[in-house]
């Protein structure tokens, strides 16, 4: 499939790059995912910068700023992964989303998954409600999404964190829409932020699940760690992820997005090893770390969402977030797949494109140094431009 790119505006406050392309390989190595699952791995050479994304969720874009008329026959759907609604982070970035969509006439309509027995039947609840386009958040859907997709060419899937394994499931539907998010790049900066912030000089990290979703984020931070120990000659530590051998520390259970609680008892294990910032990626367990991480006087690194913001009650623990532009993405999926293009093809978030993005520093600014400051806008430059490979740090 030919390469090409899409501007995607989010009404006056911001517009991101997303390059499509039809396959290839991410800059990190994932971790195993499952062998029916979308890859996450996806690449593509952006064709042109484009300014910085501000706070999801700041503006609903008008039709004018969507570039036309919406096809208000068109009906929009997202089906929710576990976790929910209220996460203040991914799926509600999503919803978000789905929300503009609506803001602008479409028809919309939603589904949430309370476990993973779940999935496949929510998705086809929508797919009888109507839905010409149905988004799918989170890996975790995968098979589902794959068998939905294969079983009605007519209607048009996407799936939030995954492409199309090609490999396995065989050449990617003109129906389907992969939507990856180089999250990596983002979490470096959050990795070396907290590297160059910490007292105690040791940082934590856990993950839900072990999918590359959510490695990703981990590997980041250990890239942006092993950075700063490089330049400064330190010996900060990273704790519950090694990223050259791909282990670390997991939720896990039946639960490992909704509880906040075992996100306070992580939070406590990572401070009784020294740790005096956590980077949670685990939904709203996540959320329990960094409140108890507010309740010690310390701090934590958002996930997905600007979580200063969504989590405004926090936020004075949050150093930064690394994001990712899913309304943006959700958003442009639906006016693309009305406009008549059903997909073939898979989106890619990067630095260089404003599909991921790091937070501003909010309460802790004036505490963060200016010299620190600048060197993470240099780092940033250097991994947009491919100065600096993220891979190259993995190991």
């Amino acid at each position: 499939m030919q390469v090409s790119s899409r501007l995607i505006a989010l009404g006056a406050a911001s517009a991101i790059l997303i390059a499509a392309c039809s396959g290839g390989s991410a800059t990190t190595a994932p971790t195993t995912a499952p062998s029916t699952a979308p890859s996450t791995a996806a690449s593509s050479a952006p064709e042109s910068m484009a300014p910085e994304s501000g706070a999801p969720g700041s503006a609903a874009p008008s039709a004018e700023a969507s570039g036309g008329a919406v096809n208000t026959d068109w009906k929009a759907c997202v089906a929710f992964d576990t976790g929910g609604l209220g996460d203040k982070g991914f799926n509600d970035l999503a919803k978000k989303g789905l929300d503009d969509a609506k803001a602008l006439g479409y028809d919309t309509a939603y589904s949430e998954a309370q476990g993973a027995t779940d999935y496949a039947a929510n998705i086809q609840r929508l797919i009888d409600e109507g839905c010409k386009t149905i988004v799918t958040v989170g890996f975790n859907q995968a098979q589902a999404t794959v068998d939905a997709t294969l079983a009605n060419p007519d209607i048009s899937f996407a799936q939030v964190d995954a492409t199309w394994d090609e490999a396995t499931n065989g050449k990617t539907p003109a129906n389907f829409t992969g939507l990856d998010f180089q999250i990596d790049e983002a979490a470096t900066l959050a990795g070396y932020v907290a590297a160059g912030f910490s007292q105690s000089k040791v940082i934590g990290t856990y993950g839900g699940q072990q999918f590359p979703g959510v490695t990703r984020f981990m590997d980041g931070y250990y890239a942006g760690i092993k950075i700063y120990n490089e330049k400064k000659g330190a010996t900060v530590k990273l704790l519950g992820w090694d990223a050259a051998k791909q282990t670390g520390t997991f939720v896990g259970g039946d639960n490992p997005w909704g509880d906040p609680a075992k996100g306070e008892q992580l939070a406590k294990t990572f401070e009784d090893q020294g740790a005096d910032i956590v980077g949670p990626v685990a939904g709203a367990t996540g959320n329990g770390t960094i409140k108890a991480m507010l309740a010690a006087n310390k701090w934590a690194i958002g996930v997905d969402t600007d979580q200063a913001l969504s989590l405004a009650e926090y936020s004075k623990a949050i150093l930064t977030s690394a994001q990712k532009v899913i309304d943006v993405a959700v958003l442009e999926t639906i006016k693309k797949n009305s406009g008549g293009d059903t997909g073939g093809e898979n989106f890619e978030g990067t630095l260089a494109n404003g599909g991921v993005t790091l937070a501003p520093y909010h309460d802790l600014d004036s505490q963060v140094p200016a010299d620190l400051k600048a060197e993470v806008d240099q780092l940033k430059a250097d991994i947009a431009s491919g100065t600096i490979k993220i891979a190259d740090y993995l190991k």
